[in-house]
């Protein structure tokens, strides 16, 4: 199966550090729908201006907002936006987004799994 992943990581991931590519019914990522996440871009002058593309780049990494966003994620998504982000600093955008892409791909179909409900649109697989 084709992948729907973007080809650049800055096209996808998001400031905060997550991606969520997929099927329709799957979030699409604040960057490529150019929304203002009401967690960060809406509160981050230096994301809404685009002077910074990830978090990490800021002086206050990790600032208040991204603590409340990465809190939130980790506990109902089970997804570290921090771990995220300090991969991406330390590998590059690219090859996270490449690593991202094998760790949610469906071993039913090869589809992609939605980082969010952990489920391929594709076929309905779900991650535990």
């Amino acid at each position: 199966m084709k992948s729907t992943w973007p080809a650049r990581a800055d096209s996808i991931a998001a400031p905060a550090g997550i991606t969520s590519p997929g099927p329709k019914d799957c979030c699409k990522g604040c960057r490529i729908q150019d929304k203002n996440c009401a967690w960060i871009k809406r509160d981050c002058a230096q994301v809404r201006k685009k002077q910074i593309v990830f978090c990490f780049e800021c002086k206050d990494f990790p600032c208040g907002n991204l603590k409340k966003l990465a809190d939130r994620h980790l506990r109902d998504d089970q997804i570290s936006l921090l771990d995220n982000l300090l991969r991406i600093r330390k590998i590059g955008a690219e090859k996270w987004l490449k690593e991202q892409e094998a760790e949610w791909r469906c071993p039913e179909c090869e589809g992609n799994v939605c980082v969010m409900d952990r489920k391929c649109y594709d076929c309905g697989y779900e991650i535990d």
